[in-house]
Order: C-alpha cells, then structure tokens, then sequence
C-alpha cells in the first residue's frame, strides 16, 4: 500500500443520523462506516468513537485501509500523518467485543462494541472478507476480519524473520561438517573415562565380568584382580582405564556428558564449535529399543566466529535453538540459553586452524593431549594467553593443573600464587630448580604448588610421590608441614592415614546414585576420599583430645588404631564436655546479669526517685511504667511473651555490653509490652509483641527516659570536673 496515495484521501466527518443514532446505542464505543477505493481493491474501515460525538465531535478516531493482502490503520486524532501496523485485537483502547458473565445461562457472552452504519456496509464488508469466514460466524464480519490480519502478522513475521535468517545462514553456508576423526576421537577419547567393568560374583573367589569399552564378558579370579565397587582399575579383557561397578549396586542408568569443541580456521579468524557428547550405560539393556548396553550420540550446538581485529580477539556467537517464537529449531544469536563453555578441546588440527592468527604459540593443543578427558573453560584462554604469553611455557613443560587453574581462574589467596610478571618460570612459580621438577613430575595443581612454595620456605625437601600422598591425604593444609606441628614423621603419618581409611565411610555424597550420575566431572578413586575423609576427622579428633587434655605425646592416642571407633567415642566425650562447660557459662553470665540489674536497679532508683508501692517510676502522667528485670530468666520470659529475640541478650547484660528494661503499663505491670535495649547513653531499640514498633504514648515516654538519662550523665560529668578542678 502507498501510505501517501492512502492520506491524500479526505477524511470523512459524522452524518446527521449517526449524530442522532450515537445517543441510542448504550452500551457501544465505536461506529464504524466502509467504503470501496482504489477500483474495489482497497476497503476502507472508518471508526468514530460514540462518546465524542455525543460531545459534538465529529471527526473520526482512525481509519484502517485494507486490500487482499495486507492492512494499515490511520491515527486520525493527531494533525500529522500517524501510522499503526496493529491489528483490532491489539490496539490499545479498542475492541471489538466484550466478555460478560450471563447468570441465566451461567457462561461469559460476547457483547459487540461497535456498530456498522448500514446493512449495505456489514455486506460489503462480509463480502470482502468471504473467503476467511466461517459458517459459525453468523452476521457480524469481525471473525472473518480478525483471521484475516493474524494471517498478514503471520506473513509479515516470516518476511522479518526471514530477513534475520538468511544473514546467519550466508555465515553458516561456508561452515563444513565436522571429520569423521573428530567424532571418533570425541568417544575414544574425550569420552575414555566412561569406561566401566560391571562385576557379579558367581561363586566364591570368582567373579563374572564385562567390559563396557570392549564388550568382552568373562570369569575372573578376584584374588588377581581387586574388585570394589566405584574404583579405578584396569580392564583385565582389554587393559584400558574403567570404573568398577558392582551390578547390584548399579543404578538403573549412567549417563556421562561432556561438551567438546573444534576448531574450524576461517579467512578472518576461526570457529569455536561445541558438541554434545553423550553416553548411557543401561542396566537392563534388554529393555531398550537396540537391546544394547552402551547407547551414544554427539550433536552441535554452538559456534563461536572470531577474528582478531587490532590483535584483539572479537567473538560473534551463535547457538542452534528455537528461532525467537517460530517455533523452528535453527542456528539463531547466541541468547545464553545453551551453557557449554567448559569443555574438552580437540587437538588433532589446532596448529593448523590458528596458524594465522595471535593464538598460533599458545600451547593449547598440548594441554588438550595432555588432559584428554578433563573439561575447562578453554574459550577463556585466548584471553589468558594473550594476557600471559608465558602460558605457552606452562603449557609446554606438562604443568596441565596449573594451567588449567590460569585458564579457569579458580586460584586464590589460599593456594599458591603465580608471579605473572616473574620474567623466568622460576620467579613465575616462585620455586627453585629442584622443586620445580618435582612440581612437573606430579604435573601439580594451585594446592600443589602451595605446598612446595610453604616446604620451601621452611626448608622441607618433599619427594614427588611424598608430595602426591601428602596432598591425596590432607590437601592443601601446610600447618602439619612444621615438625612443630606433629608427633611423627610426614611419612609415618600419611602411611597411618591410608591403612585406617581402608574401610572408612564415604559419606553421604558418594551413594551410588548420586556418584553414578555426576553426569560432568570425572569421578575420583574412593581410596582418595576416604583418605581425606579420615584426615579431616582425624585433625578434628586432635582438637577433641586437647580439649580433653590427653596426653597427645603418647603415640596410641596420637595414631589409635581402629580410629574411627576412638573417634566417635571421643567425640561423645568432648560433647560432654562442651555442655558442661556450656552449663557452667550460663550459671556465670546468670550471675553477673543478675549483678549488673541490681546495680542499674539502684541507679534507676537515685535518678528517677523510686515511686511508692512499685518497683519502677512514671513520666508525665502517660500510664506508662520502666521496669528492670531482676534475673536472665525474666529477660527470656520477655522474649517468649513477645515473641522476639531478647532472650539472647542475657549474655550481653552480664558482660555489661547493653542494658535491657521493661515497659508496662501502669495498670497492668505483670504483662509484657514493650522492650527496650539502653546501650552507649541512647535508646538502640524499643520493641513491642512479633517487634512491633512504638505506638505514640510509648515513643513519648522512652524520648522523656532517654532525655532523663542523659541529663543525668552530663551532670554527673559536670560534678567529676569540679571535683578535679577543686
């Protein structure tokens, strides 16, 4: 439609009989008049609304061109040409009909709202709409003209998606499928850790086995092979890595995910694409749909186009999701709703996919070989690296933890620190020569390092597999480090730890279930946990016995055997301990608080002169009274009453931190009603039943004490100066 061609059109004004007929139609908002321009090709809706021409107006609200193809509305209340793309059923104060609630039939009806000048115009307009009405419809055209602009939406929302559309598919038209070396690396080897070897024992001593990798079941004798349920172990069909799994404490299904990514070069950067991969290890395999034990699938799901501008990395991110309200699952702009940036990245052809870009020394397809299985957020590399250029040197030298750590940005002030401006990786590390190889032998983590960093600082020369079993043990603690700080050798120590954790509990977080379904981070060795499990009560069990004052000097209460017996039988005695020295701090603070409230009792008194018969004085005649509680146990009384938390301060009244009163009423001084918290010369609070606030008499009588106290402290101020001046 030509929006000057359709404005150029006069602008019709209300007839007489539409003046007189407006005053009749109650309950209507609009008059509607039609007409045929443009050689019948273009309708035209005319709408005048009823209240104004009640008021003597008599231009019309809008006007809406409609031709077989599409439809226009003209804002006629404004002087300048004005132009709506809304249909009827969008515009705002405007509608066609109104739902009411009809009781004699107990239903909404529709109730027109607008009313059509003339039979011959309803006709006209039904005839227009013909092929859009239906034999429901009855009379009145306004179904038929609603079907027909949800159609032209419909249209006009395709040709603007289309648009969107066809400028991301010129950038994925260039983007080729993935190598088929890619997806078998994503299962060999990204995927190597969802290995398992399910066990069942079929007789004593023997074991039948399958292979999950190999597919290879097969009798085994247990006593060459261990066999425990989550373990690490090896295959003894095909030697490859697994995970031990006891069948009966399989659950009903694995399921192991992982994002991997790779990287496709490009003219003005390269592609960063990221794939789901998935593997399902099912108990019963005869209930799936192939009767397999192992199902498995990866898909593409994001692409990241970055180029280099400046040297500067640019990202333009897409992900492949339901396209806006289409409906349609497509590529479309990256709008966050797939979370996939930490990943498994592939090697095989980054050398040559960012040759020519400034990620070309990066290193990153060495720490990808090294770490095959381990997922990170590599995409943040490229802005560590180009922060770090040393990274590459970490990266190079095998030190995958701790590149890892820079990349993730998961260290901190707890661990180890990296000198980043250390010019040498030993200023970098902050280690001699000698620790920086046993460093790069354990391929060392944050924590690792840390402890190197402290041992060397107190001249402790750690062995590699020292280190390892230490930091398996204790993690990062550098406390026992200090001979100062145990009974025994490093050595003895962590030997003593990993024979009493053989059998120690793994705790509620390594129930089969949830261990089995830690869908994206690789499962530790239960001999690990239970090591650290033990450490950590252990350190915890030396804390008890010091409380208890044994004697930790003797070795078979420093080392007890069967620990975890000794442990919980102490800890029933520091418990023990814990209340009776709890008992005996409550009957203390008891009897200062009762110490300091007969010493503010008696300041109360001398300041505001005890009245007769009470316990307490009135101000000003406002029916109020202040009270001091005699103990703690009438300050928890309080707090029961009123419901708040002033049962806690009795702690704080015997240390003479604050002071607490009452206020009651006059009439009534056994109730609660108000407690107030007196503390450094003011009122901090005054708080009624579920801490209300203070009604007006109340604030008026705390503003009268507070004033009273204070005046009372400056004059006691004023006689200690004069005295000293005297």
């Amino acid at each position: 439609m030509e929006k000057r061609k359709l404005s150029a059109i006069a602008r019709e004004k209300a007839s007489e009989d539409m003046i007189e007929i407006a005053g009749r139609l109650k309950g209507m908002r609009h008059i509607v008049t039609a007409q045929m321009v443009e050689d019948n090709r273009i309708l035209i809706l005319t709408f005048y609304k009823i209240s104004d021409i009640a008021k003597g107006k008599e231009g019309a609200a809008f006007r809406t061109f409609l031709s077989h193809e599409d439809y226009i509305t003209q804002d006629l209340r404004v002087e300048k040409v004005k132009w709506l793309t809304a249909s009827f059923s969008m515009m705002n104060e405007f509608n066609v009909y109104e739902s009411t609630w009809d009781k004699e039939k107990n239903c909404f009806v529709r109730k027109e709202l607008i009313f059509i000048r003339s039979n011959e115009e309803q006709e006209l307009i039904s005839t227009f709409f013909k092929e859009y009405t239906r034999q429901e419809d009855g009379t009145v055209p306004w179904d038929a003209v609603h079907r027909f602009q949800e159609k032209v939406k419909a249209i006009r929302l395709a040709a603007k998606h289309k648009k969107e559309t066809d400028l991301i598919d010129a950038v994925m038209d260039p983007v080729k499928q993935e190598p088929e070396e890619f997806r078998s690396w994503a299962f060999d080897s990204a995927m190597s850790f969802s290995r398992y070897l399910i066990y069942q024992e079929i007789e004593k001593g023997v074991a039948q086995c399958e292979c999950t990798h190999c597919g290879k079941i097969g009798r085994v004798n247990r006593k060459d092979i261990r066999l425990r349920n989550n373990e690490k172990g090896i295959c003894p069909f095909c030697g490859s890595k697994v995970t031990i799994k006891a069948k009966g404490k399989l659950p009903y299904r694995i399921t192991d995910e992982r994002w991997v990514a790779y990287v496709d070069p490009t003219k003005e950067g390269f592609i960063w694409r990221y794939f789901h991969v998935y593997r399902e290890i099912h108990k019963y395999p005869e209930q799936t749909i192939r009767h397999k034990r192992v199902s498995q699938g990866i898909k593409e799901y994001a692409r990241q186009f970055y180029s280099f501008p400046d040297g500067k990395p640019k990202c333009d991110p897409y992900e492949y999701a339901v396209f806006k309200q289409s409906g349609k699952t497509r590529w479309c702009h990256d709008e966050g709703k797939i979370a996939c940036a930490e990943c498994i990245l592939y090697p095989g052809n980054l050398p040559q996919a960012w040759e020519h870009t400034p990620m070309k020394y990066s290193a990153l397809e060495t720490l990808s070989k090294n770490m095959p299985t381990i997922s990170l957020v590599y995409e943040r590399g490229i802005q560590r690296f180009l922060e770090f250029p040393e990274l590459e040197w970490i990266c190079k030298m095998g030190l995958n933890q701790l590149a890892k750590g820079i990349i993730n940005a998961t260290y901190h002030g707890a661990t180890g620190k990296i000198n980043m401006k250390g010019g040498t990786i030993y200023k970098i590390l902050g280690l001699n020569k000698v620790n920086t190889k046993i460093l790069q032998s354990i391929d060392g983590n944050y924590d690792e390092l840390r402890l190197l960093q402290v041992a060397q600082t107190i001249g402790l020369q750690l062995k590699p597999d020292q280190l390892r079993e230490y930091y398996e043990t204790f993690e990062c603690n550098t406390d026992l480090l200090k001979q100062a700080n145990r009974k025994v050798s490093l050595h003895k120590l962590v030997k003593y730890i990993g024979k009493e954790s053989e059998r120690y509990p793994l705790g509620d977080s390594f129930g089969c279930g949830n261990y089995a379904c830690m869908r994206y981070r690789e499962r530790e060795d239960p001999r690990v946990e239970r090591k650290r499990n033990m450490a950590r009560d252990w350190l915890e069990y030396l804390d008890w016995c010091k409380a208890l004052k044994y004697d930790l000097d003797n070795l078979f209460i420093y080392m007890p055997t069967n620990f975890k017996k000794v442990h919980d039988r102490t800890a029933k005695e520091y418990q023990a301990l814990q209340n009776k020295r709890a008992a005996a701090e409550r009957k203390r603070q008891e009897t200062l608080a009762r110490k300091r409230m007969e010493q503010t009792q008696k300041a109360i008194e001398e300041i505001f002169k005890k009245n007769e018969g009470t316990d307490a004085f009135s101000i000003k005649g406002k029916g109020l009274i202040l009270m001091v509680p005699k103990n703690g146990d009438e300050i928890k009384a309080e707090g029961e009453a009123l419901h708040h938390c002033v049962g806690g301060y009795v702690s704080r009244v015997a240390s003479g931190e604050t002071n607490i009163f009452f206020v009651r009423k006059a009439e009534a001084p056994g109730e609660s009603y108000f407690t107030l918290e007196y503390r450094d010369n003011r009122v901090i609070q005054c708080r009624g039943l579920h801490n209300c606030d203070m009604p007006p008499d109340v604030k008026a009588f705390v503003k009268v004490f507070e004033k009273k106290m204070q005046d009372s402290v400056q004059g006691h101020s004023k006689v200690r100066k004069h005295r000293k001046a005297g």
